[in-house]
């Protein structure tokens, strides 16, 4: 009820300064939209306060939205409907964090310049995945207080040391060349030590009476390891202008 009577003001007022010809700032009315009744009028109130400081001190809008339905959409795709329908996004940018009830969805969907440079594609896959167990259990408000923290711990990241980038596979890579590079350099030397014939007793290449053996042991000298990469369903997706990460609790 709190979120459908928030909407209703801000639809009455966007058409109040649209009909008196002013141009509307895009930005999100309220930063908790709580349709499926989630949260206690202490918790909500808290958050509210908590997110509206951070979209202002830093420009980005950060939302949260609960709902019972996503009305047989795929949670990606409600997510986006979402950013259009709260008019979302600070001079294009933001993230919203919503979950639904009715199949126990979640999805976080970063856009503009907050997917561009701050909560790129792997630190919103960490994050959903630092947060579901709480939503698991429950516990709604501390998972929706820590995404606030952790948004703006990012953004804090960002004005100090620069945007966030994807991680860098060049390393793996290389190591990977080098070691193929030396199996076959290996290989071709020890083929080409291979000029004679081999006979098939050892004792052929022993002089009678010159080899007395007075130790034995044995030594490991080569090792092969082969590793393969099991594949995993991270739930994360990308889209024109953001990126998602979804799933289940």
């Amino acid at each position: 009820m709190k979120k459908i009577s928030k909407l209703f003001c801000t639809l009455a007022c966007s058409a109040a300064v649209l009909a008196g010809g002013m141009s509307v700032y895009a930005e999100s009315e309220y930063k908790v939209y709580d349709e499926a009744g989630l949260l206690t009028d202490e918790e909500y109130d808290a958050l509210e306060s908590k997110l509206e400081n951070i979209s202002d001190t830093y420009g980005h809008d950060v939302i949260v939205y609960t709902t019972k339905s996503m009305e047989g959409m795929e949670s990606a795709s409600y997510t986006e409907y979402l950013r259009e329908e709260l008019d979302a996004g600070i001079d294009g940018s933001g993230i919203i964090y919503m979950i639904s009830m009715e199949d126990r969805d979640y999805d976080v969907y970063s856009f503009g310049t907050m997917y561009n440079d701050i909560m790129i594609k792997n630190i919103i896959d960490d994050m959903t995945e630092e947060l579901q167990p709480y939503l698991t259990d429950g516990e709604y408000y501390t998972a929706f207080d820590r995404y606030a923290d952790r948004v703006e711990y990012e953004i804090n990241q960002v004005l100090e040391y620069g945007p966030n980038e994807p991680p860098s596979y060049a390393i793996p890579i290389g190591i990977g060349c080098g070691l193929i590079i030396g199996i076959v350099t290996v290989c071709v030397m020890k083929h080409g030590m291979k000029t004679t014939r081999q006979e098939a007793m050892a004792n052929n290449y022993i002089k009678d009476g010159s080899f007395k053996l007075t130790r034995s042991s044995d030594v490991f000298l080569y090792s092969q390891v082969t590793r393969t990469k099991i594949s995993t369903d991270s739930g994360s997706s990308g889209s024109s202008g953001g990126g998602h990460s979804s799933g289940k609790f």
